[in-house]
């Protein structure tokens, strides 16, 4: 008789628990379309709506945006940009487990700098992201790196 009873509490506490009006944690639509060290950009965000070529766009982009396959309607593409760095020791990288946080499209990144004790060839690099988000579900957001910092932002998005 015992066991009735837990699962009757259990039922209740799982029924209870998804009507508290919170979205629930769905995997996110985010994926890495391009990692490279010479975007010819400025540093921060930037959000690629269309696949229309641009003269503004640096070769990766444009090369990058003729070969994938996205659904414009529902997706985009955000350029994340660490900008002008001096030396081949600056990378950055995607971590994968975007999430949403209070209306907030949060996107780790791995920012990497030089070694310590490192030889690097000395040349400017301009390291950057690629990646295909959702249009819609956020009204913010925010790139962070594996050390919880954040490094950029972008506010006042279309929910």
């Amino acid at each position: 008789m015992k066991y009735p009873i837990m699962m009757m509490t259990l039922l209740f506490t799982v029924a209870c628990g998804a009507s508290n009006g919170e979205k629930p944690e769905l995997p996110l639509a985010v994926d890495l379309l391009a990692v490279d060290r010479f975007c010819g950009h400025k540093d921060g965000l930037s959000i690629i709506d269309s696949a229309t070529p641009s003269a503004l766009q640096p070769m990766v982009v444009t090369q990058t945006l003729s070969k994938v396959k996205l659904d414009w309607t529902s997706m985009q593409v955000l350029r994340i940009n660490m900008g002008s760095q001096p030396n081949m020791g600056y990378s950055l990288g995607y971590s994968g487990g975007a999430r949403y946080e209070d209306k907030r499209l949060i996107i780790p990144i791995i920012w990497n700098r030089p070694e310590a004790g490192r030889m690097y060839a000395q040349m400017l690099v301009e390291p950057c992201l690629l990646l295909s988000i959702p249009r819609q579900g956020y009204e913010s957001i925010e790139v962070i790196d594996q050390a919880g910092h954040l490094h950029w932002s972008l506010k006042g998005l279309n929910p």
